[in-house]
Parts: structure tokens; C-alpha cells; sequence
């Protein structure tokens, strides 16, 4: 008999929030679903088990119930959303198809990549001026890095077109760590020592995260892009966040009219737009394409969110260098 993972898949679920006695509440990219508390221990159980390889007469005996009401079941959760079934997959889809399925996604990544307390402690006055300068470090050194991926990106892509789509990209980004550097300046540090220092660890790996996929697909690289560029199309997205650091953490106009600057040059290249761009060239692609490069989109969220611990807690102790100075044979 044919396991139910050939049938059925589980959709992801962002949070799973506890309403007490009355169950759970469930958050997906594009609704939420209230669950009882039995309901909610019998989804826990299928999500365990539909992936498997275990049958539906065996799923049923250990439930409790008959492979009828098992069924009856796994069809209540596909019409609530939590569930899909496989056959309703397309083989193929267009670039531009699958440039709305990311676009349905995407606030509900960017919301799981900003999640992190760090973001709630710098707006509530909980963190400090030295936090936010370790922030702004680490920022320096990843869009320094674009150098380390983006021509990785165009050597890597076979088509011509976006060949070319992404060396203009690169082209106009590939110095823009200068922005930072100038913020940098302006909260007091020197060149040669933001210069001379080196990344968190993290930050590199969320580098390196780009480097892999440049190598393995340019729509994989290009989605993990265009999640980047996804905060920098509306000044209202990102503006209370640096007005509000600047109040609470007396920070110097000088330290931010640089990053300002910074994000509407890019709303001026419409980078934003690039991967839609990219997506348009692309007549059709295997499902599997597409369901590897939302992969990577959601694994880039991943690694923000990675990113973003490594900085609150390096940063968070004063006894930590701030730059991190390169290793020193004398010193170290």
C-alpha cells in the first residue's frame, strides 16, 4: 500500500501560538488556524508521520481510528490549509508564477527573519549605542562581501540574458560598503580599524550561504537576493528604526543620513525589481527548480535570523572587542 507522503505534504507553520484550554493557534505565510487541543495532538502526529513511509492502515490503528476517519481527517486539515496534496502541484510553472508564490511568502519570511528580540530591545530603549554600532559593523562587512558572491552569480549563470542582469547588479553595488563605513565614522570609529577588523563568524557564514547558492542555480541566488532587497522599497519600512535608535542612543545625523542614502540608491537602481526581471526570461521550469529556490529563500531567512543572535550576544558584552581585530601573532 502507498505511504501517505505520496500523497499528501505538511505546509509549514511559522509559529504555533497557545490559546489555554481552547487549543492553538496556527500561523502560516497566508492564514492562521485555530486548532482544539485534540485537534491540535492529532495534526502534531500526522506532521510526524505523513512525511514517512509507514501506511495508512498502520497511521490509523495507532491513532485509533479507522482508515475511513483518517482519512475524513487528513482531508480537514488540506481544506484548513495545513495539509496540500501532491497532485495538486504543478510539473511546470513559469518564472513569473513563481515570482507571485514568492511574493505571497514573503512578508511572512521577513516577519520570521525580524522575530528575533533584538530588533524589540533596540526600539524599546533595551539595548545601547555600542549594540547598535556592533550592528552596523556586521552590515559593513556582509555588503563588503557582495564582492565574495555576486561575481560568483555571474559566472555561474549560463544565460546570457541574466548573465547580464546580474553584472549590472554587481556593478552597481560592489562598493556600497562605503555607505557603512562612513556611518562607522560618524559613531566615531576609524577607517583603518573598521577596515582592518574582521567579521563574526556568522556573518561570514551567511556570506558564504550566498556563495553556495551563486553556485548551484541562479534562481536559488537571485530569490535569496531579492529577500535582501525586500526592506528597501519603502523609507516607511525602515525609518523608525534608525530615527528611533537615533533618539534613544544619541546617535549623530552624520550616522545615518549615510544609510539613508544608501537605501534609496537602491530604490533608485529598482533592484527590488531584479528578480521579477530575472523571472520574466524564464518561460517555464520544473517544480522542483522552484521548490528548491523557495528553499533557499527561506533558508537565507534562516540565516538572518542566525545573523542577527550572533550580533546581540557578541555585541551585548562589553568586554568584547568592538571592532574585532584581526588575529595578531603577538597578541593572540
Amino acid at each position: 500500500m502507498a505511504s501517505l507522503n505520496q500523497e499528501f505534504g505538511i505546509r509549514r507553520v511559522y509559529e504555533a501560538e497557545s490559546r489555554n484550554a481552547s487549543g492553538v493557534a496556527l500561523k502560516l505565510s497566508d492564514r492562521e488556524v485555530d486548532l482544539g487541543s485534540k485537534e491540535y495532538a492529532l495534526y502534531q502526529k500526522l506532521a510526524e508521520e505523513v512525511p514517512g513511509i509507514r501506511s495508512e492502515k498502520e497511521i490509523a490503528a495507532d491513532l485509533g481510528m479507522s482508515e475511513p476517519q483518517l482519512r475524513r481527517l487528513l482531508q480537514a486539515f488540506a481544506s484548513a490549509g495545513l495539509f496540500y496534496r501532491a497532485d495538486t502541484i504543478p510539473k511546470t510553472l513559469s518564472g513569473v508564477e513563481l515570482h507571485t508564490l514568492f511574493n505571497k511568502v514573503l512578508p511572512s519570511w521577513l516577519n520570521e527573519a525580524f522575530s528575533h528580540p533584538f530588533w524589540d530591545k533596540m526600539m524599546s530603549g533595551k539595548g545601547s549605542r555600542r549594540l547598535y554600532s556592533g550592528w552596523l559593523i556586521e552590515l559593513y562587512h556582509y555588503t563588503r562581501n557582495a564582492n565574495r558572491h555576486m561575481p560568483l552569480s555571474c559566472a555561474h549563470t549560463a544565460e546570457k540574458k541574466i548573465k547580464g542582469m546580474r553584472a549590472k547588479h554587481y556593478a552597481e553595488e560592489w562598493n556600497h560598503y562605503h555607505y557603512f563605513l562612513k556611518a562607522l565614522k560618524a559613531l566615531g570609529f576609524s577607517g583603518e580599524s573598521i577596515e582592518g577588523s574582521v567579521p563574526l563568524p556568522m556573518t561570514l557564514a551567511l556570506s558564504n550561504f550566498m556563495r553556495q547558492a551563486a553556485r548551484e542555480d541562479i534562481v536559488s541566488y537571485s530569490i535569496c537576493s531579492a529577500v535582501l532587497e525586500g526592506t528597501t522599497v519603502d523609507r516607511g519600512a525602515y525609518n523608525p528604526y534608525y530615527e528611533t535608535c537615533a533618539k534613544l542612543y544619541d546617535l549623530p545625523q552624520e550616522s545615518i543620513a549615510p544609510i539613508y542614502a544608501h537605501l534609496d540608491l537602491d530604490v533608485q537602481y529598482q533592484h527590488s525589481d531584479l528578480f521579477l526581471d530575472i523571472l520574466s526570461t524564464i518561460e517555464s521550469m520544473p517544480a522542483a527548480r522552484a521548490g528548491r529556490a523557495l528553499e533557499y529563500g527561506h533558508q537565507l531567512i534562516e540565516h538572518i535570523w542566525l545573523w542577527t543572535d550572533s550580533i546581540d550576544k557578541y555585541y551585548a558584552i562589553d568586554g568584547n572587542s568592538i571592532p574585532r581585530p584581526a588575529f595578531s601573532q603577538a597578541l593572540d
